[in-house]
């Protein structure tokens, strides 16, 4: 019986990604290629391979341990120390943003009328009080200045929780909170009872560009790189690779884009990049009135591994103590 659920696990998130966001790897760009991606691991030694296999499935393998390899669910299971499939499940889950699948026992399923709403309500709740910050430190050691983090044009779509994370709200294109994105040294999560739709910033009506990054990070590190360039442009990131459902999103916004606005993909460099840029290219096009523009961050992988470059400087006069408990994380 084939499991949907395993599939796009093993499809839609991206192994690299995850690796290097939630476990903490490092790819080591003089090894990798486009197609074969080495990523190492400074603490356990760890080494594997990363490749994406014709059936586009996300596979490894371990070149320390010959009988480490598989999908990213083994993979998973592996350095989760998870004792079952449904724990892995449940990890899986958090990050692509969610819920358990209903079982259909060929029964009608009626959910309870305030279920939905009520978790909704959580999620907007739990954001509108993380909400009020305005500096993060960890986005700091990215290269990401107080400034940009308290730019209107970014203000309401971050916050800072209890306990340090950074969180990057997600709403509909109808503007409604469906979750956020939980960012800090070492760890990616998404919100418990949230849905993956979009991360976005304030939209103007002078706007002329909408620019679309693989990560809220990206954006932000885009927007203080060509800040100099005017603001004209708002920004938008599905927190990695797109679902279904947030394509349909991003149709919407395109539609209601003035006539003659650029759409901007400022996406990675590497093969899920240029697939990413694609689906963007192919969505524009359907639009008309709209043209398609790719920026891209080479040689660096992606746009913070650029604005790292160039902040160099104001990273390394940041306070010891920030520093030093992001030195190993290279997390997106």
């Amino acid at each position: 019986m084939h499991d949907f659920e395993l599939h796009q696990f093993k499809s839609e998130i991206d192994l690299v990604q995850y690796a290097i966001e939630r476990y903490g790897y490092q790819r080591d760009r003089r090894e990798s290629s486009r197609a074969s991606h080495v990523l190492r691991h400074s603490a356990t030694n760890d080494k594997i391979v990363v490749r994406k296999a014709p059936d586009g499935h996300w596979t490894y393998f371990s070149i320390r341990d010959d009988r480490d390899h598989g999908t990213i669910v083994d993979f998973v299971k592996a350095r989760g120390r998870h004792s079952s499939l449904g724990h892995v499940r449940e990890e899986l889950r958090q990050w692509l943003g969610t819920a358990r699948p209903i079982v259909d026992y060929g029964v009608p399923f009626v959910p309870a009328a305030s279920a939905a709403p009520r978790d909704g309500r959580a999620v907007a709740e739990t954001f509108a009080a993380a909400s009020g910050a305005d500096n993060s430190p960890y986005l700091n050691t990215r290269g990401i200045r107080p400034e940009t983090l308290r730019h209107p044009r970014f203000a309401g779509t971050w916050g800072l929780d209890g306990r340090g994370n950074t969180l990057f709200v997600h709403t509909t294109d109808a503007g409604a909170v469906t979750g956020f994105e939980i960012k800090n040294r070492g760890f990616t999560g998404f919100a418990t009872g949230g849905t993956k739709s979009a991360w976005q910033s304030a939209a103007r009506p002078t706007d002329a560009a909408i620019v679309l990054a693989e990560s809220a990070i990206d954006a932000l590190s885009y927007f203080q790189i060509h800040s100099g360039q005017g603001d004209r442009s708002r920004f938008l990131s599905t927190g990695g690779a797109p679902s279904t459902r947030q394509m349909e999103i991003l149709d919407r916004v395109f539609a209601q884009l003035p006539s003659g606005s650029r759409v901007v993909a400022a996406v990675d460099s590497d093969d899920a990049g240029v697939k990413l840029a694609s689906r963007i290219e192919e969505l524009a096009r359907r639009r008309s009135p709209l043209t398609f523009e790719r920026h891209s961050p080479a040689p660096a992988k992606d746009w913070n591994d650029v604005l790292q470059q160039v902040e160099r400087h104001y990273i390394r006069s940041l306070p010891a103590r920030e520093l030093s408990r992001s030195t190993l994380d290279r997390g997106r």
